[in-house]
């Protein structure tokens, strides 16, 4: 006979396996440019990953993120033929034809904890850091296996001086989970950093 309290334990049980199997996103670093005062009307959002699919499906959730939170955003893959080769130039020339004045970039840094790297961020503007970060996604040692969680980078540039504006780094647990969750879980975070620094309206 199944009683109330069993299915009060079944249900605590299997809720708490739905928590451990969640994937979970924290930040590791955020930095700001704490002498900017505006914030985002419009943004276009930048994914740099070795598979396309990926890339689209992560650049469309974060627009939707920030449409969620009145904010106009566009995704680089639906602005820019898949045709075109997407280089930094492309981008920027991009962006500021359509008058968007801010683009947020996200790459992978790393997928193994105890090589896990943080780039300094005098890289530059936006073209050089841009330029960095493609060639490190699709360089060797991108992706390895049998490990519990990935590094990702985001950065906020001002389209108009390619300036740096916020950067954080995060670190989303159990990659053996869906990309999309990764993906879904990292947007998440990352709207809320930029809303706690008073980037979004």
């Amino acid at each position: 006979m199944i009683t109330a309290k069993k299915i009060i334990f079944c249900s605590s049980f299997f809720f708490l396996l739905l928590l451990v199997s969640c994937t979970t996103t924290k930040l590791k670093s955020v930095w700001k440019d704490n002498t900017y005062d505006g914030h985002i009307n419009n943004i276009m959002v930048v994914g740099i990953f070795e598979r396309l699919d990926i890339r689209k499906f992560f650049e469309r959730e974060l627009v939707n993120q920030f449409k969620n939170h009145d904010t106009e955003a566009i995704a680089s893959a639906d602005a820019i033929p898949s045709e075109e080769e997407l280089n930094e130039n492309v981008i920027l020339g991009e962006a500021r034809k359509q008058g968007i004045d801010m683009i947020m970039v996200t790459h992978l840094l790393s997928i193994d904890e105890k090589s896990a790297f943080h780039p300094q961020r005098n890289l530059g503007g936006f073209n050089n850091y841009y330029h960095w970060a493609y060639a490190y996604v699709h360089g060797p040692r991108y992706y390895s296996q049998g490990t519990l969680s990935v590094y990702l980078t985001s950065n906020l540039y001002e389209t108009k001086t390619e300036k740096l504006i916020w950067s954080v780094t995060s670190k989303t647990m159990d990659v053996h989970e869906s990309k999309y969750n990764i993906v879904k879980s990292l947007s998440k975070v990352v709207i809320k950093s930029l809303s706690d620094n008073g980037l979004l309206k």
